[in-house]
């Protein structure tokens, strides 16, 4: 596979898919989930459009033209403050979810934000809203450093017009590298317990806040 590059593909990604941004994406791809009911346009639908769109915006800001946005002047600067504003709402609603825990382990009822917040929106509004966050964050995703190794080998491989090894190349690694994505919408797949459930939302946002921390101390 990709001329005997597939396991060294495989690693990068897997090493890459620990960053801020994709726990980050993996916070705000949960609160999407609350925004609709599942009767709205078919959550699984949105679900596949925003990771689909996610990937997609990670090639064209990482790889494509897109680099001609993300090397903006302000475009840095304008990230951070998003992710540090997201960051904070990521915390408070850790807060909330553990806050949520610990009153369903004693026996009391806790309102589920998706049946309390949750609209049937048509697919005119659900779909661009979807389409819009995943966009966002993707670009946001710029952030956080490639590995260099795997640059090397992309770089090459477009040096020499070996097209067929670059899209499988950059299909493999950026699938693998949203592992953190798949993990989480397999485990909201499953039926669990809401006691479970909310102590999962919880690590997850206070995961996404604490990569916030991570973010700005090694991106300056």
């Amino acid at each position: 596979m990709m001329n005997g590059l597939g396991p060294i593909v495989l690693g990068i990604g897997s090493q890459d898919g620990l960053n801020p941004c994709i726990f980050m994406t993996c916070a705000v791809f949960i609160i999407h989930g609350f925004l609709f009911k599942k009767s709205s346009w078919g959550i699984f639908w949105l679900r596949i459009i925003f990771a689909m769109v996610y990937a997609f915006g990670f090639l064209l800001f990482n790889f494509g033209p897109g680099q001609i946005f993300v090397l903006q002047t302000n475009f840095i600067l304008a990230a951070k403050i998003t992710y540090f504003v997201l960051g904070l709402g990521a915390f408070v609603v850790g807060i909330v979810s553990l806050r949520d825990w610990f009153l369903i382990t004693r026996g009391q009822s806790v309102e589920d934000p998706a049946d309390k917040n949750g609209r049937s929106f048509p697919a005119l509004v659900s779909l661009p809203m979807t389409v819009m966050l995943a966009t966002v964050l993707s670009s946001f995703a710029t952030l956080w450093p490639i590995n260099t190794y795997f640059m090397i080998l992309g770089n090459a491989a477009i040096h020499r017009a070996e097209w067929h090894t670059v899209i499988s190349l950059l299909a493999v690694y950026v699938f693998v590298s949203m592992w953190p994505l798949w993990f989480v919408w397999a485990f909201l797949s499953i039926k669990m317990r809401p006691s479970w459930l909310k102590i999962f939302y919880a690590s997850i946002f206070f995961t996404a806040s604490t990569a916030m921390i991570i973010l700005f101390k090694f991106n300056v």
